[in-house]
């Protein structure tokens, strides 16, 4: 959408007092460093929250902590029945940060999978940021799983991991493991991340002392980065590789593509983002612009300059038009370039960018830098239940390998000496090797969306199987396409940069979206505004047969759905809109 054009103004940090913005910014101000909580005047902390979830006395947070507890990585959650009513069921999610996708050590991966059956639904949820997920999280084991997890995982293994801050920083799982191309995507992942973390002391208050060490308030609440209001809304930072964009570099706030072959020159991208919101034009999926090149060196102080152009030029009144990609196209291309050359010193380079790599899926055997192997595990929908869970612990622990996640949410098992012994562990436990995937399949990525996420309209995760069933059963499952599903047009998935997208649109209809490309450098066009769930079925395989039948040039999937004319798509596809 090349035309997009945000507000002329906003109500930011510069021109405006807290009085002015939205509760949410108020909230965070009165928090003292996510601290205090407030509650009918009453002075009140996190902590009491939190000691009530654990002694029984409530079964979920107040409405303000809510807000608050994001970012702690948690995420206030209730039951959702026939049709998506509220039913009287309340847990917590629990999201882990995991900057580039690991690596992980046998310890940590034998740590995140123990929480899996101790604290949640005994499943293990990959996120398409590279993180993990714990869902069903019931009021008295939230904290323990908290703990459990900065004991066995990382330090402070939650904090940042939603909120308004930095979110995971992603970067492409093969990094250290391509033994053609050295470029320390992971290392810069990692800074960017200490850079980029909250520093407040309420989290090790609130999760990691013990009763001695808590206090009624706040010991150290300063944030040198991020001030007292943090940002106005999550901030996304993603760094491809020479062969690989499985981050999808385009759709982050900040993405980063290597430009020399050692990784001392780094393409810098800014203002991605894929939410939006139904009938609201003043929002809209964007792809990051260009603004030049800059040395290693410069790469994390870049970072930092542009979440500082945010903290104090984003908006705060209007939570739906706070997004970097708005700031960035209200302040101009221009202004923000002059600003990172004269006040923060970067210096970009003003030089054509490097074609972007395609979206790889890394999946099957690979060899590695140091003579060993890794093999990438499709895990669908990033679901693994405990026969997955139980497969995969016993040749991390027995083989000694370390785990990386994948933006596509699978699994890459690492460091494997004996190969034969982890097709044996894998054989026996059922776990199919890619080629007897579809590729459909392999390809298709969804949200949690119903029951669980408060945001979705409709189903993903579970539906989208369904889908892929009827695809291969019209013998379309090796069409090699990428399908991506959401349960709301929040797009975590990433469906509007997909070769076929869907959105949930209303309770049981979906917004189609075709012709995105696997670069990640073109974004889908809309297909069918609104389609109830009966017709999918039908009008995927009706895509799909017209991307294998109609395409005499071979094109990609995501080429040929970009150039067919969209009323000839959906004569071809016969399937008409709600």
């Amino acid at each position: 959408m090349p035309d997009f054009q945000p507000a002329a103004e906003a109500v930011n940090l510069a021109n405006a007092d807290a009085a002015q913005m939205s509760k949410n910014e108020r909230l965070k101000l009165e928090s003292q460093g996510l601290f205090f909580v407030s509650a009918s005047g009453e002075v009140r902390t996190f902590l009491d929250e939190v000691n009530e979830l654990d002694s029984g006395a409530n079964v979920t947070i107040g409405n303000d902590a809510k807000e608050l507890s994001k970012f702690f990585g948690i995420y206030r959650q209730q039951g959702r029945g026939e049709r998506g009513r509220k039913t009287a069921e309340h847990f917590f999610m629990v999201r882990i940060r995991n900057p580039g996708g690991g690596a992980l050590n046998k310890a940590q991966w034998a740590a995140l999978d123990a929480a899996a059956d101790e604290f949640a639904d005994g499943t293990i949820r990959i996120t398409s940021r590279q993180g993990v997920q714990y869902h069903h999280v019931y009021a008295p084991k939230l904290a323990p799983l908290v703990r459990h997890l900065n004991r066995g995982y990382r330090d402070h293994a939650t904090l940042g991991a939603c909120g308004d801050v930095s979110r995971n920083v992603m970067g492409s799982p093969i990094d250290q493991l391509d033994p053609e191309h050295e470029v320390g995507g992971s290392e810069l992942a990692e800074a960017i991340a200490q850079e980029l973390a909250p520093r407040t002391s309420a989290y090790f208050q609130i999760f990691l002392s013990d009763e001695e060490g808590r206090n009624r308030g706040p010991r150290s609440p300063e944030e040198p980065l991020y001030g007292p209001q943090y940002l106005p809304r999550k901030f996304k930072v993603g760094i491809a590789h020479p062969t690989d964009n499985s981050v999808d570099v385009l759709t982050q706030d900040v993405g980063f593509v290597p430009a020399s072959s050692d990784g001392s020159a780094w393409d810098l991208y800014s203002g991605g983002g894929l939410g939006l919101s139904h009938n609201n034009p003043a929002t809209a999926a964007l792809l990051g612009l260009y603004l030049g090149r800059v040395r290693r060196e410069q790469v994390v102080e870049a970072t930092r300059s542009l979440v500082l152009l945010q903290k104090e030029n984003g908006e705060r009144k209007d939570r739906r038009a706070a997004r970097w990609k708005y700031t960035l196209r209200r302040l101009g291309v221009p202004f923000v370039k002059e600003q990172l050359k004269t006040r923060f010193a970067i210096e970009l380079e003003e030089v054509e960018p490097t074609p972007l790599p395609p979206m790889q899926l890394h999946l099957g055997w690979h060899e590695q830098r140091g003579g060993r192997g890794w093999y990438g595990i499709s895990v669908q929908s990033g679901r693994m239940g405990p026969k997955l869970r139980k497969v995969v612990l016993k040749a991390v622990t027995e083989l000694d390998l370390t785990v990386r996640i994948t933006p596509q949410q699978d699994l890459l098992l690492c460091d494997v000496g004996d190969r034969d012994a982890l097709e044996r562990i894998l054989a026996e436990g059922g776990v199919k090797p890619p080629e007897a995937i579809s590729l459909v399949r392999r390809n298709a990525m969804a949200c949690p969306a119903k029951p669980t996420c408060a945001l979705a309209m409709t189903e993903a995760e579970r539906i989208l199987p369904r889908y892929c069933d009827a695809i291969e059963a019209a013998g379309l499952g090796d069409v090699d396409v990428v399908i991506r599903m959401t349960g709301c047009p929040n797009n975590c998935a990433r469906p509007p940069s997909s070769e076929i997208g869907i959105y949930g649109y209303g309770k049981n209809d979906h917004v189609i979206l075709v012709g995105g490309s696997r670069e990640g450098s073109r974004l889908a066009h809309t297909l069918f505004q609104r389609l109830p769930g009966e017709r999918m079925p039908e009008a995927l395989c009706g895509i799909l047969r017209a991307v294998e039948e109609r395409n005499p040039e071979g094109l990609p999937a995501g080429e040929f759905l970009h150039r067919t004319d969209p009323a000839q798509l959906r004569e071809w596809v016969g399937v008409g809109e709600a």
